[in-house]
């Protein structure tokens, strides 16, 4: 085992004791701080301690126990860190292995979510201080597995070796629609490793959707997206791709998840985001050689894309889809047409989502496609509403659907 340690913040230390195998040391610079908290999805739960109200028990990794799932902090106030004689606050916990969001708050907080977080500016996300990127409020620190002490299995979610691994760009252009901020939309960017723009044959494409409240960032924050590229392109899984991840937050001043919505992501899509990214990176322009992900509200916007929308994409991702409004969802004959013509329809779920009947209506979609003649898969893990699900989610996909070879 090694360690590994980002910047002067967060460390991370092999233990080889129980219950992980590994400890982390959340480290932050606050001298003159009166309290500090630890907020994000660093908590661990047993499934049926989460309530309604998205509280739960938020037990650290020292009480970590096998059926557990990550969870964040809601209606919980954070844990609290200790301050050193230099300055730092410290708090040092066990940690599964996986990839756990993080922030601070300092002064008391009574519920993380009504308290205002901030990233660990010693290891900050993808895209921070970037012009024109979406907020982040949260870092994220990546803990090894450890084969004497099995938690999680999630290796693909570990940085690849040095060859292998892609390249991150952010990128703004000019959208009609876009109303915050005017006139201008953000783009996440994934290039392969070797990415050559003057090969003979174009890099098929995918477009992955963020949820409710998030932004172009968070996929390659939270979701560690880049990472699971890296593996599923090194392993031959799928061929070397560029990958895109939209915002779509301020395109119209109708309700999100509305019908009004989905037609203006729809629009962004056709007249902003496929057109710019043809222009600029070397990507196929064909529905063969395209697929669609997205998660929660992103999984709404997959299944309207996918039934009504079939032209756009080969493939889809639908993962803990949100409610779709009327005029988006529904088996009519048209549907059903487009169910049947996808390559392939990928369906997950963390089976413990108690959030507006995700977790049922999610397997419910599966079996309609399937019945309507759909290639679906379908992948239902342990976890609720997190992206400890929807990095599986992305993984399974992309390991079993996406750009089959």
């Amino acid at each position: 085992m090694s360690g590994e340690v980002s910047g002067d913040g967060v460390i991370v230390t092999p233990t080889e004791r129980s219950p992980t195998g590994y400890e982390v040391t959340f480290r932050y610079w606050a001298p003159d701080a009166e309290a500090v908290g630890l907020v994000g999805d660093a908590y661990f739960t047993s499934p049926d301690a989460i309530t309604r109200t998205l509280g739960h028990d938020a037990r650290l990794g020292d009480d970590w126990r096998p059926g557990d799932v990550s969870h964040p902090l809601v209606s919980q106030p954070p844990a609290a860190l200790e301050l050193q004689p230099d300055g730092w606050w410290e708090l040092a916990t066990a940690m599964p292995a996986g990839t756990y969001s993080y922030g601070f708050v300092e002064g008391e907080c009574e519920r993380a979510a009504l308290c205002r977080g901030h990233l660990d500016p010693t290891n900050p996300p993808p895209f921070a201080g970037e012009e024109g990127a979406g907020h982040q409020r949260t870092s994220q620190v990546y803990v090894p597995s450890d084969s004497e002490h099995p938690t999680y299995d999630v290796g693909y979610e570990s940085d690849a070796a040095e060859g292998e691994r892609g390249r991150l760009e952010h990128h703004t252009y000019a959208s009609a629609l876009s109303t915050a901020p005017e006139g201008e939309r953000a783009l996440g960017v994934y290039l392969p490793s070797g990415y050559d723009p003057d090969r003979p044959e174009p890099y098929p494409l995918l477009v992955l959707s963020h949820g409710m409240g998030e932004n172009e960032t968070a996929w390659f924050a939270d979701g560690r997206a880049a990472q699971i590229l890296d593996h599923a392109i090194a392993d031959g899984d799928i061929p070397a791709i560029v990958a895109v991840t939209t915002d779509f937050g301020g395109l119209t001043d109708e309700p999100t998840g509305s019908a009004a919505f989905h037609a203006a992501y729809v629009d962004e899509l056709t007249t902003g985001v496929l057109p710019y990214v043809e222009s600029a990176f070397h990507v196929s322009s064909e529905r063969d050689h395209r697929a669609f992900g997205g998660l929660s509200m992103g999984g709404a916007l997959a299944v309207g894309l996918l039934e009504r929308h079939p032209e756009l994409f080969a493939w889809y991702g639908i993962w803990s889809a949100a409610p779709v409004p009327e005029g988006w969802h529904g088996l009519d004959a048209q549907a059903r047409r487009a169910v049947r013509q996808a390559a392939g329809i990928h369906v997950g779920v963390g089976v413990d989502d108690g959030i507006v009947g995700i977790a049922d209506s999610s397997p419910e979609r599966a079996a309609a496609y399937r019945e309507a003649g759909g290639r679906v898969t379908e992948t239902n893990v342990p976890g609720a509403h997190t992206w400890q699900v929807w990095r599986a989610e992305l993984h399974a996909f992309l390991t079993t659907t996406a750009f089959a070879q």
